[in-house]
């Protein structure tokens, strides 16, 4: 009897341990060279070290997942524990997400930075808005990806005028539709991982995107024309399912939320390095034109409507915490 306890408790033990580990899948739908693979890379790399591997990360690129709606999806049914990728694409689920849609919203990078601070007002406040919408979903941090610019395989872009008539991809934010609709564009939605067929056929003419984002899904072969819009710093959210964050232990945890706030800042940081990079790459390497526009003239269209925007949002506190930055 004594040598079946014994047994059975290595067996329970065993159990317990394997139980105890978690092996985490992260989704994101960019390809390499990218600020958010960079943080993803990063947070695996902290996570499996500080937890002696008792908690592991598989990242997984290129929307191989399925793209960022149907990843969300996932993860409320507990089969991806993890995400990094645009505000944008989470707005059908988190509406007030849509904030991050207006154009020339921050005055430049320490704005940003600041919004996005782990201990900030602006983390807490979607945080909130995460569990008022109770979806399952845990907001674990706010990062970069790059300043976002406007291209197209039609012509160069000087001014709002040149915008007029083109076919634009954008993503499913009603708020940026509505954004790109100011300047004349005829917008579309259009999931990210079919965007380079979509140029290639002639469904859209146009998108915006992080510079990262378009070198590093080679975009510039099928739309070659690349205009410094600057009009948005790219938004982007750090999301774990909350079955697969409740798992971790309360030591793990503590770790996971450091490490997430690490890899967050990084994701800022990789993305002003890829800005200050990646165009001189594409104009030596793969001929893209680069034009600058008269920045003044977008703004002038679209800075106006950000106060009635917040408000149909119900989003007006929000828009005076950003501004507060600014």
């Amino acid at each position: 009897m004594k040598l079946i306890a014994a047994l059975l408790g290595a067996a329970l033990t065993l159990t317990t341990g394997v139980a105890s580990a978690q092996n985490l899948k992260l989704a994101t739908m960019v390809n390499p060279p990218h600020p958010w693979i960079d943080a993803a890379t990063a947070l695996k790399a902290e996570v499996e070290e500080k937890t002696d591997g008792r908690v592991t990360i598989e990242i997984f690129t290129g929307g191989s997942l399925g793209n960022d709606q149907t990843v969300l999806d996932e993860m409320r049914l507990g089969t991806i524990d993890l995400i990094i990728g645009g505000t944008q694409n989470a707005s059908p689920f988190y509406k007030k997400f849509e904030i991050f849609s207006l154009n020339y919203l921050f005055s430049g990078m320490d704005a940003f930075r600041a919004a996005t601070a782990a201990d900030g007002e602006v983390l807490a406040y979607f945080q909130n808005v995460y569990d008022e919408a109770d979806l399952g979903l845990k907001l674990l941090a706010l990062t970069g990806g790059g300043i976002r610019n406007f291209s197209n395989n039609v012509r160069e872009i000087h001014s709002p005028d040149d915008i007029k008539g083109m076919k634009m991809r954008v993503p499913g934010s009603q708020m940026d539709a509505r954004m790109w609709q100011t300047f004349g564009a005829l917008t579309t939605s259009l999931p990210w991982t079919e965007l380079y067929t979509g140029v290639q056929t002639g469904v859209v003419d146009a998108f915006e995107s992080s510079i990262a984002a378009y070198y590093g899904s080679k975009l510039y072969e099928v739309a070659n024309f690349h205009a410094q819009t600057q009009h948005q710093i790219m938004m982007s959210h750090i999301s774990m399912a909350e079955s697969s964050f409740n798992r971790l232990s309360d030591a793990d945890k503590a770790i996971f939320l450091e490490a997430v706030a690490n890899a967050a800042a990084l994701g800022t940081a990789k993305g002003e390095e890829y800005d200050a990079t990646l165009l001189d790459t594409l104009q030596k390497e793969h001929n893209v034109t680069v034009t600058d526009v008269d920045k003044q003239a977008f703004m002038e269209l679209v800075i106006p409507l950000h106060d009635e925007i917040a408000a149909e949002l119900d989003a007006t506190d929000l828009l005076e915490i950003l501004r507060s930055y600014n």
